[in-house]
Order: structure tokens, then C-alpha cells, then sequence
């Protein structure tokens, strides 16, 4: 019930028991010889709660009927909002199942790829541990002598094969120096015109190795410095075998260096160690250089496969247009005897229709013969001559030698 029927109720309340109030008070007012005052209250009393109770009865009514019509109101309001609530919030609960469908899916995904990242640091755990031990066991291999000497010929090796050369065709391994020393070079490669380049490999690694590990800079530079003065022995004790003595070898021999850090760290110490090495006729080499170097003498080969094979066609060449001389007088006589055979043919039939036909006739007709004498007709056909097979040709180009064997 809303606040202007509750106002309105009351109104009508006062103004009905003003009135009941009244209509005792003018009643007593005339009877007055007959009540008392307490007769006058009692009955104002009665009046006042006959429509005390008449009104609250009718208020009563009126709020149950209020409050059914509220309550009908409200119960389809309340409906009719469920509706409207059902429909705005049913996108919203498939939109949700779908999303959690998807997070779902995001999850199992999420758990597959954080399985396969921890097999990942597993797996790559395990293999910096066997980076790990591999390098410490390179390490301390490379500071013994005889391995360290192995990898850098291995070394060698491999980058000889890369370039595409082939052993014991383009170069040799441990093979004595082709003059006459005794020195046996790690690797003699072939040039043209019977040339040989030698090739020695060195690797001092360990004062090398020492410095990387180091961590005071002084100890270091000392330790760089005695790296480079090894290399610095090296180098003398290579010049010192005298393989460019040999009349077949290049003016210098290639010492490689299978580390470039290691010959760079060696420069840094003596920054003129490439010119002191060519002057000891010494060439420093690291695997970069060196695959320059063997690019360039493949390179040589190719040229010089190329200029023997021009030199080669030059002279198949001649060969052949002298056989072709020979090929075009011989095809001449052919072409000279064919004409002569022609002309024999012709006189053969000339004759033939002078002398012997009118004989033959002359038979034919006192024999009475019925057969017909075959005819014998001239051959009317000329030799195509070649404007190229001339009597010039024979002009001291092929001997009969030359023809005979042709």
C-alpha cells in the first residue's frame, strides 16, 4: 500500500469519528436533562470504537485487496523479469561454458608444454654435463703432445677434403720431401708443372690454455707471452728443414694453425710475427687462410686442366683436318673414276648403235625373228663436284704416307 491511500485512510478516520464525536455531543446537548457526563463519555467511547472497529475492518479490506493486487503484480513483474533476466544471461552461460571449454583446453595444453620444457632442461641439463666433460676431457688431451699433434693434422685433414681434393692425386700425407732431405712434412700438396707445396701442422695449446683459465691479468699476459714465444719455436724449427731447398717446392712452406684464437692471441703479443715468419720463408695459416690458400691452388688445377685440354683439342684439331685433306682426295678419285666410268658406259653404247644395232637389224629381218631387241640407252648424268674438294687441297698439306694410313 502506498503513502497516499495510508494518508487518505486516515483523513477519512478523523474526519468520521470528528463527526461520530459530534453527532453524541449535539445528542446529549439535547438530552442533557437526562445524561450525565460519564453517560456522554461512555457513549462518545461506544461511538468512537464501533467506528474504530468499522474503519479497520474497511482498512483491512482495502490492505488485503491492496496486497493481492501488489502481490499479482509483483509475481508477474517478478516473472517477466525472470524472463528477461533468462534471456540476457543465457549468452552469458554459453559464452562462460565455451570459455571454460577453452581454458580447459589452455590448461591440458599448458601442462603438455610445461612436460616438454622440463624434458627440455632435462635433456639439455644432461647435455651441458657431457659439453661439460667432453670439454674438460679436450682440454686436458690437447695438453699432451701426442694428441694435440693428432687433432691438428685431423684438422688438416678435413679442411683439405672440404676444399674436394683427393689423397695421393692432389696431395699426400707423411710423405718424404720430394728433394733430398728427410723430412717428412704432414701433408705434400701437388701443383702444375709438377710443383709441391708442403704443409706442417703445429698446435702449442698449453701455456694457450693456462691463460684462458687465468684470472689475474698479469699471470695471463706472461702466459700469452710464452705462448707466443712458443710459436715463435715453431716457426725456426720449421724453417730450419729447409723444405723450400727442394727444386719441385714453392719458395715458402704453410704452417697451420688449427685455432684461430690462439694465433690471434699470439699476434697480439708480437704484432710482427707474420713478417718474421715470412722472412724464415714460414707462411701462418689458420683454417680460414688456409681454405683460401687450397681454393686458390684448386683453383690452378682447373686452369691448367683447361689450358691442357685446349692444347689437347689444338691438336686433335690439326689431326683431324689433315685426315679431312686426305678424306676429300680420296672422294675425289671416286668422284674422277665414276666420270670415267661414265665415259667408258657411253662409248660402250655409242658404239653399240653404230656397229652392232643395224646388224641386228639386218638379222632380225632376214630371220624373221618376232622377239624385239632390247635398246641400250646413253647415261645423260652429271658428277656433282664439291666446291670444297679441289686438286687444291693436295697442295703439300697430307703426305701419301698420310693417305695411305687415312
Amino acid at each position: 500500500m502506498d503513502v497516499t491511500s495510508l494518508i487518505v485512510i486516515v483523513v477519512v478516520t478523523a474526519l468520521t469519528t470528528a463527526a461520530i464525536v459530534g453527532l453524541v455531543v449535539s445528542r446529549a446537548m439535547k438530552n442533557q436533562g437526562g445524561l450525565s457526563a460519564q453517560d456522554i463519555r461512555q457513549q462518545v467511547a461506544d461511538a468512537a470504537r464501533e467506528q474504530y472497529l468499522t474503519t479497520a475492518q474497511m482498512l483491512e479490506t482495502s490492505t488485503e485487496a491492496r496486497l493481492q493486487t501488489t502481490t499479482a503484480s509483483v509475481a508477474e513483474q517478478t516473472r517477466a523479469a525472470s524472463a528477461s533476466i533468462q534471456e540476457i544471461i543465457k549468452p552469458l552461460g554459453e559464452s562462460l561454458k565455451a570459455l571454460d571449454a577453452k581454458v580447459g583446453d589452455l590448461e591440458t595444453k599448458r601442462a603438455d608444454a610445461y612436460a616438454r620444457l622440463d624434458q627440455q632442461v632435462t635433456n639439455t641439463t644432461g647435455l651441458l654435463d657431457t659439453l661439460r666433460t667432453e670439454t674438460t676431457n679436450l682440454s686436458s688431451a690437447l695438453r699432451r703432445n701426442d694428441a694435440r699433434g693428432r687433432w691438428g693434422e685431423l684438422q688438416l685433414r678435413r679442411i683439405i677434403e672440404m676444399i674436394g681434393m683427393s689423397e695421393h692425386v692432389s696431395f699426400d700425407e707423411q710423405k718424404q720431401q720430394v728433394g733430398d732431405g728427410s723430412g717428412r712434412p704432414d701433408v705434400t700438396i701437388h701443383l702444375p708443372n709438377n710443383r709441391v707445396l708442403y704443409v706442417d701442422s703445429k698446435a702449442p695449446m698449453n701455456s694457450y690454455l693456462d691463460a684462458i683459465n687465468e684470472t689475474d691479468v698479469d699471470r695471463r699476459k706472461s702466459m700469452f707471452d710464452a705462448h707466443a714465444t712458443a710459436l715463435k719455436g715453431h716457426i725456426k724449427t720449421l724453417a730450419s728443414r729447409n723444405y723450400v731447398d727442394d727444386k719441385e717446392s714453392l719458395n715458402y712452406v704453410i704452417m697451420f694453425i688449427p685455432t684461430e684464437s690462439s694465433l690471434a692471441a699470439a699476434f697480439e703479443v708480437y704484432p710482427n710475427l707474420i713478417e718474421d715468419a715470412a722472412q724464415a720463408k714460414v707462411v701462418l695459416t689458420s683454417p680460414t687462410s688456409l681454405v683460401i690458400a687450397l681454393n686458390t691452388i684448386a683453383m690452378l688445377w682447373q686452369e691448367d686442366t683447361q689450358v691442357r685440354n685446349a692444347q689437347e683439342m689444338i691438336k686433335e684439331s690439326g689431326d683431324l683436318y689433315g685426315r679431312l685433306i686426305t678424306f676429300i682426295n680420296h672422294f675425289s678419285k671416286v668422284g674422277d673414276n665414276l666420270k670415267r666410268s661414265m665415259d667408258t658406259y657411253n662409248n660402250a653404247v655409242g658404239s653399240f648403235d653404230r656397229s652392232v644395232m643395224p646388224k641386228a637389224k639386218a638379222v632380225e629381218e632376214l630371220g624373221r625373228f618376232t622377239d624385239e631387241l632390247p635398246s641400250a640407252e646413253k647415261v645423260e648424268v652429271d658428277l656433282r663436284e664439291s666446291k670444297y674438294a679441289t686438286h687444291e687441297t693436295q697442295l703439300g698439306l697430307v703426305s701419301d704416307s698420310d693417305e695411305e694410313t687415312a
